[in-house]
């Protein structure tokens, strides 16, 4: 599956190419026909180019001047660009359009290297992982955030309201995608019980974050230990295998609701501090979210992975509390 599905992914690339050289031949004939004095300078271009071709034939001892030739380009270009903006064109309206200009619409990047783009690796996990949940992400995100949700009443061992608490969460998240991905802290934990705001601000993250052109992949516990638990059992599909290449090649892993995993004697305690000591050497970000208490979540994994976890050097903690906003909407 991966490897067609590689194909299909790298078809479409090639296929928005070639739909582009098209548009831009047609730009060409378009502003070659209504601007003469620009079919004049790409020709003389082309004159000059092929004239120097042929001395390089007729006189092989000739040592060709490449930084010449890339001025004269580089003039061209100005001059060209000069040409439109004064006939109300864009100055780069003769230039490719590429969808992403990092790998120029190929999908990788690299010169002598070649490495896969973020683009084609956020295609491969949308496509491959069905239980990556993005698809909420035009609902949630910091645009569509409503406090009023949230009760305005007094948070207990707290001088701010419920409101109030989810403004400021809000407001540390919205300043840590600021930053991202340059944040000293890769790892975020959210700690509280079900109807809080933990996932709404997940999905406020995730969305901040590929709008700036990284890759995300959220995924629940319970399915990401699955898909492991199979892989590693040689029972898994196509899908399980994507699945754990993904989740150390993704800038930004979430692992939503921590602690409903099944729980297989060591191995999901091993798996996730795989997890979470590969990314943090890769200085790769990871954010959690569990229902489980501080205490719990220590009985629930090992000390290895409750050191990654609660590491303040690189794990910062979030505290969600309060009303229940599924259960105060239904009232």
């Amino acid at each position: 599956m991966k490897g067609k599905l590689l194909k299909e992914i790298l078809k479409e690339y090639e296929d928005i190419r070639l739909q582009e050289q098209e548009e831009l031949k047609q730009r060409e004939r378009e502003v070659m026909s209504a601007l003469p004095e620009l079919a004049e300078l790409r020709n003389s271009l082309v004159s000059s180019l092929a004239q120097k071709a042929r001395s390089l034939i007729l006189n092989p001892d000739l040592n060709p001047d490449n930084e010449q030739d890339e001025n004269l380009v580089e003039e061209i270009k100005r001059k060209e660009a000069g040409i439109l903006a004064k006939n109300g064109y864009p100055e780069d309206y003769l230039a490719p359009r590429y969808r992403c200009p990092a790998c120029r619409d190929t999908g990788y990047v690299g010169n002598l290297v070649k490495e896969k783009c973020n683009c084609l690796i956020q295609k491969l996990v949308e496509r491959t992982c069905r239980y990556s949940d993005l698809s909420n992400l035009d609902k949630e995100n910091f645009d569509t955030f409503d406090p009023d949700v949230f009760p305005d009443v007094p948070l207990p061992d707290s001088n701010l309201t419920q409101r109030e608490h989810m403004l400021k969460m809000k407001s540390v998240l919205w300043d840590y995608q600021e930053e991202f991905p340059d944040n000293p802290r890769k790892n975020l934990l959210f700690i509280g019980k079900t109807g809080l705001g933990k996932t709404f601000l997940l999905n406020c993250l995730a969305k901040a974050i590929l709008d700036k052109g990284y890759t995300v992949l959220k995924i629940s516990s319970y399915n990401l230990f699955e898909h492991l638990f199979r892989s590693a059992y040689g029972s898994g599909s196509e899908e399980s295998l994507i699945i754990k290449e993904s989740i150390f090649d993704v800038d930004t892993l979430i692992i939503d609701d921590l602690g409903t995993e099944t729980r297989r004697n060591n191995f999901t305690a091993e798996e996730l501090f795989n997890i979470l000591n590969e990314r943090y050497l890769q200085q790769k970000h990871t954010f959690l979210s569990t229902n489980l208490a501080l205490s719990d979540l220590r009985d629930f994994y090992s000390d290895r992975v409750t050191s990654r976890l609660f590491d303040t050097q690189n794990t910062m903690l979030l505290r969600f509390s309060g009303q229940d906003i599924r259960l105060r909407g239904k009232r």
